[in-house]
């Protein structure tokens, strides 16, 4: 991959992938890593390889105490993927953890073929997927993230003077340009955050539910089945990266919003979780949070953890969250009993089947729980001449009771009360308001 002013502007793959297709995994089992949850880490990087487009050819691990600081695998490994790569006519070695610029590299010269890590995989993975320009932007930048101390290694010419009478090197220049790019994507971003901002204060007086979990844990299909919309489901890593928001109406006059959102993933590259943020925002906004779980999988719990330690770095750990266990139907005995019998314990779990309308119902359900504990019921004392608000009020609540006396409004509503905090209706609260009224 050669540095040029168009790096990070493609986004059909971050780097030249043009006749990469065929490929072998590596990983590695270090001290206090079992070679069976090396395994299974494999198994998800063989996903996101596919996902990619690559065809994985054959995959290998080496057991070692610590990754060797020059090749990150040792010299015997090193002459086995060499002779691999010329007698299967192998494309690209893609190794199951981020390597250092220097190991890369090496690792390019020792063995002759393209080496990929973690980190480039997963970026290449989110420019296949950008479609908005929000996506876009957030992809170029975490690109530029990992290409800026890797400038020497994708670009032959690094060391050479930038031109005549220039007393730049290509590094130099490229350092320099990508600096100045990075700068221009994040005033971008900027705008765009604000626009999301506008957006999302425009949908304050909405009860806001989030889909959140582990990339292809189910949430399009889940989402798809409550909405009754039509929305993307692949069988894909990453297939979502644009949050999509629908209105959905699980109780009568109290309507929801259900945004479906990027999927986690374990060891997510810093320079994408941090690029990713903007995106990321909309479960910070959210009301409930609906976590849902592949109980099908093999690492299911270890799936759960890296979904909260991701909620916990944006600090929206302490949110209401419904765990909506999904899969089932092909989960195995000994997993049903075990999640059914979570479920029985836990009235903020559910163990359902997404394809099965019954089951979406108890979802629905379970959302109306949290609706009705979230509402207060106001008495009201609201002036004609404001428009706006009667006008929010008749659209995003319950209106128990409705009358006009003089220029005022008389009503008796039910809404959510963050909501109403956020609209400052204890401004028209009637004389006759008591806390009685207060409870749903």
């Amino acid at each position: 991959m050669n540095i040029t002013k168009n790096s990070g502007d493609n986004m059909d793959h971050i780097f030249d992938a043009q006749g990469i297709r065929r490929a072998v995994l590596v990983g590695m089992a270090q001290r206090g890593i079992s070679t069976r949850s090396a395994r299974e880490s494999l198994e998800e990087l063989a996903h996101l390889a596919t996902t990619a487009t690559f065809e994985v050819i054959d995959r290998t691990l080496q057991n070692r105490d610590k990754p060797d600081p020059a090749t990150y695998i040792g010299s015997g490994k090193i002459d086995e993927l060499r002779e691999m790569a010329q007698k299967r006519n192998i494309d690209a070695i893609i190794f199951d953890n981020d390597l250092s610029p220097s190991q890369m590299r090496n690792l390019e010269i020792d063995i002759g073929v393209r080496i990929l890590d973690r980190s480039l995989l997963i970026l290449d993975i989110f420019a296949l997927h950008a479609r908005t320009r929000t996506a876009q932007i957030q992809v170029q930048m975490a690109h530029l993230r990992y290409l800026r101390p890797r400038i020497r290694q994708f670009n032959p010419q690094a060391e050479r003077r930038a031109g005549l009478g220039s007393g730049e090197t290509h590094t130099e220049t490229t350092r320099r340009w990508i600096e100045q790019r990075g700068k221009s994507l994040y005033d971008s971003l900027k705008r765009v955050r604000r626009q999301m901002d506008t957006s999302r204060k425009g949908r304050s007086h909405s009860f806001n539910v989030v889909l959140v979990g582990y990339t292809n844990a189910g949430k399009s299909t889940l989402m798809r089945g409550i909405s009754g919309e039509n929305v993307l489901v692949e069988n894909q890593l990453f297939a979502t990266l644009t949050n999509t928001t629908r209105s959905v109406d699980v109780q009568s006059h109290r309507p929801i919003l259900l945004t479906d959102t990027v999927g986690f993933i374990n060891r997510l590259p810093h320079h994408l979780f941090a690029c990713f943020r903007a995106t990321l925002q909309e479960a910070v906004q959210a009301d409930l949070l609906l976590h849902v779980v592949d109980a099908s999988h093999s690492q299911y719990k270890m799936q759960m953890i890296t979904v909260r330690e991701v909620l916990t770095k944006l600090k929206i750990d302490d949110k209401p969250v419904l765990t909506v266990y999904d899969k089932m139907e092909v989960a195995d005995s000994e997993r049903q009993k075990e999640i059914d019998k979570h479920c029985a314990k836990n009235p903020n779990a559910l163990a359902i089947s997404a394809l099965d309308a019954a089951n979406l119902d108890a979802v629905k359900n379970r959302i109306c729980d949290f609706l009705a504990a979230d509402a207060v019921t106001l008495k009201l004392h609201v002036p004609q001449s404001e428009g706006k608000l009667l006008s929010q009020l008749y659209t995003h609540s319950e209106i128990l009771t409705l009358d006009y006396e003089g220029n005022d409004v008389h009503l008796r509503i039910r809404l959510n009360s963050n909501h109403a905090e956020r609209l400052q209706l204890d401004r028209f609260l009637s004389a006759s308001h008591t806390q009685a009224d207060a409870p749903a």
